[in-house]
């Protein structure tokens, strides 16, 4: 049976939408799981959220060596069992076996979010890649903003926050296995030429551009990260419209990351733009204005400039010179690893910055704004060396 790679990229979207419905739904639901597990200080309630991150930290590192021993197929399947495992939360109830839950499936979020790159490239024409890439890199997205403006209804459907957690990782059940049924490892696998080494973490580390690439995103993953996990508590309700504008913001990214043959004025416009609108998001805090409007526009920019460059942003990685889907994977894993290790530590120095000032957030929003910089800063410091297959395909859309 022929595989199609809509089908593919179909099962690998639908599986990361319903990751992030899971892991933005634990998150969601922190003050009502830190009083039935009686767990009181906010630092220690991001462990919550922040367990997924600190699986992704292994996962990521370990993703490009797991896909080189299994092929897509089953290193998808593990991947996708993992987050599977989202449907034992409702059932655990002390707060370790909740933590490792938590854990685990963060690991096969982890897995996927690195498999993404190599599997495009191989299944997908260099053309047809930005559409893919910027429809992966909102999968987590939509499922944020699924759970921040659709939980009133879930809750109205579902009746507690056990059930409707249940309902999502059934959704990932039903992934893996239609994965399992319709998966392939794709039709240019990446084997080694005969006597020919794989590409490896060692030689990525190496690489001046996969190390400008992680700092370029890191700052702004761990800002996310934090966003959805303490904003609304601080009283940012407007935090919301951020995931809203994001998914306005990617669409926008996919287009221009077609039309333009230059990646780097993207990002670095972006770069600059979301971090002027992650203050004005602050400005209520720092005491600096009183109006919502402002606010709501802030975080309605922040959403859009944070998410309209990451189409072109990876791009441009698959189009840096040799670039291939197995020094891909080494790419991304590392990409992510680094990323993921800022997002692991932020959340917590900002839960931290908060106890010690008696639940007074100026200081660590000033912290999160820090982080929010360094896009722009990334962007300064890339160059824009390509493939000139990829820029001519760049030119001729």
């Amino acid at each position: 049976m022929k595989t199609n790679k809509y089908l593919i990229e179909a099962l690998l979207f639908s599986s990361y939408v319903l990751f992030g419905m899971s892991w933005a739904g634990g998150s969601a639901f922190i003050p009502q799981i830190m009083r039935e597990l009686g767990v009181h200080d906010l630092a220690a309630g991001s462990h919550i959220s922040n367990a997924v991150a600190a699986a992704k930290l292994l996962g990521t590192f370990i993703a490009a060596g797991i896909l080189s021993r299994m092929l897509a197929k089953k290193a998808v399947a593990l991947a996708m069992a993992l987050m599977a495992l989202g449907v034992l939360t409702p059932f655990v109830h002390g707060y370790p076996w909740l933590l490792l839950v938590r854990f685990l499936m963060g690991l096969g979020g982890a897995l996927v979010i690195v498999y993404f790159s190599p599997i495009v490239m191989q299944w997908f024409e260099p053309d047809e890649r930005p559409f893919v890439n910027g429809l992966n890199s909102v999968a987590f997205n939509v499922g944020t903003a699924l759970i921040l403006f659709g939980l009133p209804v879930m809750l109205g459907w579902f009746g507690d926050w056990q059930t409707t957690l249940l309902a999502v990782s059934m959704g990932s059940v039903l992934c893996l296995a239609l994965w399992l049924a319709f998966g392939a490892d794709g039709a240019q696998e990446a084997k080694p030429a005969a006597g020919a080494p794989r590409h490896t973490l060692g030689q990525g580390l190496r690489e001046r551009f996969n190390w400008l690439l992680a700092f370029t995103y890191s700052g702004t993953l761990a800002f996310y990260v934090i966003l959805f996990s303490f904003y609304q508590n601080a009283g940012i309700q407007q935090a919301k419209y951020v995931v809203l504008a994001g998914l306005a913001g990617t669409v926008a990214g996919i287009w221009l990351a077609r039309k333009m043959t230059h990646r780097l004025p993207l990002l670095r416009i972006s770069g600059l733009l979301q971090l002027l609108a992650v203050i004005g998001l602050h400005a209520q805090i720092w005491g600096w204005s009183d109006n919502a409007g402002l606010v709501t526009a802030s975080a309605l920019a922040a959403g859009f400039f944070i998410f309209l460059p990451i189409t072109s942003l990876v791009t441009l990685a698959q189009e840096q010179p040799g670039m291939t889907p197995d020094k891909a994977a080494v790419t991304f894993s590392l990409f992510w690893f680094l990323s993921y290790l800022l997002a692991t530590v932020a959340p917590y120095v900002f839960g931290r910055l908060v106890d010690l000032r008696g639940g007074d957030y100026g200081l660590a929003m000033a912290f999160a704004t820090l982080l929010s910089s360094t896009f722009l800063i990334g962007s300064l410091l890339m160059r824009d060396a390509r493939e000139p297959a990829a820029r001519q395909a760049t030119q001729g859309i």
